[in-house]
């Protein structure tokens, strides 16, 4: 069986080490994900991490164990775990960064509901964002965004 799950976290990377911190996650992740077979998408705005990750369910287990355990991270929170039936992501290779001051809003309002019904919404409209980011980023053979000026 195939599982998608959605993530958002606080990142606790320093400001002047996240552009070579990022590019060692995306590096690292290409050779990972390919020996997991898993595919996805990560969104990276200097204060939080979203990514949504899509493969066999205990690829996807066993990688978001690892994402628990990563000290990059603080506050993970799953917002989306459930069951697909193949990839809707055709490659691994989606990160964002730099000033994203709207995707820090949307993930702050998500990690914050309280009532679900908004939370849902707001995973639905996170999801099609990423999808949106994704299929640019594969358009474009290379990773959208661009690292802040430091």
């Amino acid at each position: 069986m195939f599982m998608s799950l959605i993530y958002i976290s606080h990142s606790v990377i320093a400001p002047t080490a996240q552009k070579n911190e990022i590019e060692n996650i995306v590096t690292g992740s290409i050779e990972r994900n390919a020996r997991l077979r898993i595919r996805g998408a990560l969104l990276f705005t200097e204060k939080h991490f979203a990514q949504l990750l899509e493969g066999p369910e205990s690829a996807v287990e066993e990688l978001m164990a690892s994402i628990l355990r990563d000290p990059r991270h603080d506050h993970v929170t799953i917002i989306e775990r459930r069951p697909i039936d193949g990839y809707r992501f055709p490659d691994w290779g989606l990160a964002y960064w730099g000033n994203a001051s709207y995707m820090d809003r949307k993930i702050a309002s998500i990690l914050h509901k309280r009532d679900l019904v908004n939370q849902v919404g707001q995973t639905a409209q996170l999801f099609e964002l990423i999808h949106r980011l994704a299929q640019e980023s594969y358009d474009q053979k290379a990773p959208i965004g661009r690292p802040s000026p430091n």
